[in-house]
């Protein structure tokens, strides 16, 4: 098997990244590239030890995060002949074991097309910041996206050759790229498959570099924009019901059609060119969104009607209840039916046992 390159972002590292080189080199990974993202000079020497061992480094003059210095890394392999048949990123900081890694390779070699992801199963003592961090974050992401990732936040990933250019034009410097890269499989046909690795947390995880508020912040920022398309939407549909409900309160069908009409094609440009970010031509999803369209229109003058004539409610209060639920509801069939891709996630198992795994 052509084993794939290994690229390892590194922030001020220390004798672990040399530990996990010297491993892979003995697992036979002969292409290793280190991004030096600018750790300074203290940290020269282990950088020049990683190079003596056969490694490429890369070197920022200042540190520029995580994003930034997988990108450079991606860039330079395809400058230099690393790209193919892909790359395995590597955190530096020893808590992905080589056996893992290794089964990563296989499982690239098995799937040549799929984003391959290194999932932690998160048994043991797993720091509470990190357990609960990647509940929430595995949490929404399934609700936005469709798709359930066990670790939205794993290092250990590996990037087929054939998609590189795309992971080279990803937005992010931090670690929301990281996120953005799982956000954009979908959209751009990217399966992903997922093999389950051992969770490692050395010393509390004190040496890790992500900051909890601030890059958590950029990440769910990332998510945020699919609900405020909605409410954009939202406003626009209300705001027209309220306008023309007000000039010609009767029959209501006339105030739900004009909100349903504009709103739709509010929604429609957003979730088509931002949120859900479709690659074919907008004919082959306006006859599917118009579809909904009208199936939702129905049911909101049903729901509306329900519930301000028979059960009493203020008009303009059933508006909002029905608008809540009918929002969920359409959010669903827009991700899975309007601007649907092939792409999906499958867990990898590979019963194979792998010969000098080198686990430590």
């Amino acid at each position: 098997m052509d084993l794939p390159s290994v690229l390892i972002p590194a922030y001020k590292p220390d004798d672990k990244m040399l530990q996990l080189i010297q491993d892979l080199l003995e697992l036979g990974f002969s292409r290793i590239m280190v991004v030096n993202d600018g750790s300074g000079p203290a940290f020269d020497a282990c950088f020049e030890q990683a190079g003596a061992m056969g490694c490429r480094i890369v070197r920022h003059a200042v540190n520029m995060g995580k994003g930034r210095a997988m990108k450079t890394g991606i860039n330079e392999a395809m400058l230099c002949g690393f790209a193919e048949p892909g790359i395995i990123t590597a955190d530096a900081d020893g808590q992905h074991l080589p056996g893992d890694i290794r089964r990563v390779a296989t499982a690239m070699a098995e799937n040549p097309d799929a984003l391959v992801l290194g999932v932690r199963r998160f048994t043991g003592n797993v720091p509470l910041r990190n357990r609960m961090g990647n509940g929430i974050t595995r949490g929404v992401f399934a609700m936005v996206n469709g798709n359930g990732v066990m670790d939205t936040q794993t290092g250990l990933r590996g990037l087929p050759g054939q998609h590189l250019p795309l992971m080279l034009a990803l937005k992010g410097e931090r670690y929301e790229y990281e996120m953005n890269m799982l956000l954009e499989a979908r959209p751009n046909n990217v399966p992903m498959v997922q093999v389950p690795i051992d969770t490692v947390y050395i010393e509390g995880n004190k040496s890790s570099h992500y900051h909890p508020f601030i890059d958590s912040v950029r990440i769910y920022g990332l998510i945020l924009k699919y609900i405020l398309s909605s409410i954009m939407a939202g406003v626009v549909d209300y705001g027209v019901f309220a306008l023309v409900h007000t000039r010609f309160p009767n029959p209501l069908i006339i105030s739900v059609v004009s909100a349903r009409i504009l709103s739709s094609l509010v929604n429609f440009l957003i979730n088509r060119n931002i949120v859900f970010r479709q690659k074919g031509t907008m004919a082959h999803a306006a006859g599917r969104y118009y579809t909904l369209v009208l199936f939702v229109m129905l049911a909101s003058y049903g729901l509306i009607w329900t519930l301000s004539v028979p059960l009493g409610l203020n008009v303009y209060l059933s508006k909002v209840i029905t608008d809540i639920f009918l929002s969920i509801f359409s959010f669903v069939i827009q991700r899975e039916f309007v601007y649907s891709s092939s792409a999906r996630i499958k867990v990898f198992k590979n019963h194979k046992a792998e010969a000098g795994s080198g686990d430590r």
